[in-house]
């Protein structure tokens, strides 16, 4: 198909922007977001949105008290080619972390690193620098365009699920700035279907006692739920396409206690609603089994659900294959060979797509090592892909 004047001109003006990307993105990830940090997600938020409200954008906050604040953003414009655009302003990594800065290295030095550089501060200035590029084009006028940036993504996003769906509801296309991914022959990875994901808090109560003195007057929640542990991991099945991980577990108080309470906090994935609720019915069952028992079998140690927080399995449709296979080909116009691809990893992307809206996910900046301290992106790919999502956006309202 090739590039027409008008399309070459809009790409073409964000050659060059290599420097000011990185920059930008420098600047992002020096300030920590971590989802706990309220303060530090919403300085991410403040800057985001000025720079939205530049571009004619009218930005609302959602504020919970909880987490920090989500940002919702829109202009009005063209009713039959609605567009939702989604991003996240919180990283897993904390303040505490040595990893805290971009460092990019001289020019061609091809990779960049720094905490929520790929996921997802990368997508953020993606975004951003196409929309500065299709405003500068007059191309956003009388365009419908939504954006929500939310606060909790990392963990769940429990206090935006609802606004992402309702701003979805009315979407003819969701686009999701989650990173993408090298692939083989030189491709790279954007995101049509993800697994499910879920996240259980069990805490356990037992009783306490002297270790030494008494021990047979106590009932260690610890014990309790490290019995739970190993038939918790074993739920998982690889050929179901199902994992369980118990990433956190906590309890006691000094080594010379029974332990009274204890924490444990698991996440699990699925591919879809069928397996889903067989895996949630199973670890409930779990949840509620008593290990630690006294006479006549009496439980000594009581397990509660304290927290539950999951988002449903990204799936393709048709109308999301249709868009695929366009993005291929405008990426081809780009000199940008994609790749589409299923992914284990959740994002807020499945709460669009579970509407039927259509949805591709992975089109921010091209990385790996997600949720580590070695998190990268390729330097180039914050070039390229805002070039895919002006071409993308471009193209999306003629059609």
């Amino acid at each position: 198909m090739g590039l027409d004047r008008k399309e070459r001109a809009l790409v073409g003006h964000l050659e060059g922007r290599q420097g000011l990307m990185e920059a930008e993105l420098a600047a992002l990830v020096a300030q920590n977001s971590f989802t706990p940090n309220r303060e530090g997600v919403n300085a991410v938020g403040d800057h985001i949105q000025a720079e939205l409200q530049k571009l004619g954008f009218r930005v609302a906050e959602l504020v919970t008290g909880g987490v920090g604040r989500t940002l919702v953003a829109r202009r009005a414009g063209d009713p039959t080619h609605r567009l939702l655009l989604l991003g996240h302003l919180d990283t897993v990594h904390p303040p505490t972390s040595s990893f805290n800065s971009f460092v990019g290295g001289p020019a061609g030095v091809e990779l960049a690193t720094g905490p929520g550089v790929a996921d997802m501060k990368g997508g953020l200035v993606v975004v951003l620098e196409a929309l500065r590029a299709l405003a500068a084009a007059s191309e956003l006028d009388g365009r419908q365009v939504s954006i929500v940036f939310n606060a909790d993504e990392e963990t769940g996003s429990a206090s935006s699920a609802d606004l992402i769906r309702a701003e979805a509801q009315d979407a003819e296309l969701c686009l999701c700035f989650e990173a993408g991914r090298m692939a083989a022959d030189g491709k790279t990875t954007f995101v049509t279907e993800r697994k499910g994901f879920g996240r259980m808090k069990l805490v356990a109560t037992g009783r306490a006692a002297h270790a030494g003195v008494d021990p047979a007057e106590g009932a260690s929640a610890v014990l309790e739920l490290a019995h739970k542990i190993p038939e918790l991991h074993a739920l998982a099945d690889p050929a179901l396409g199902t994992t369980v991980n118990v990433g956190l577990f906590r309890g006691g108080t000094t080594a010379n206690t029974v332990p009274e309470e204890a924490m444990l906090e698991l996440d699990y994935r699925f591919p879809d609603e069928d397996t889903q609720l067989e895996l949630e019915d199973a670890l409930f069952r779990l949840s509620a089994k008593n290990f630690v028992k006294g006479e006549g079998g009496k439980a000594r140690v009581t397990t509660v659900l304290k927290e539950h927080v999951k988002r449903p399995a990204m799936k393709s449709s048709e109308a999301s294959e249709r868009m695929s296979a366009r993005l291929v080909k405008w990426g081809a116009d780009l000199g940008l060979p994609l790749v589409p691809e299923s992914r284990g990893g959740s994002s807020d992307a499945a709460f669009a797509a579970d509407l039927g809206c259509p949805t591709i996910c992975g089109l921010g900046a091209v990385g790996g090592a997600f949720h580590t301290d070695q998190e990268w992106i390729q330097r180039r790919s914050l070039v390229d892909r805002s070039r895919l999502l002006a071409l993308t956006m471009y193209r999306f309202f003629r059609l």
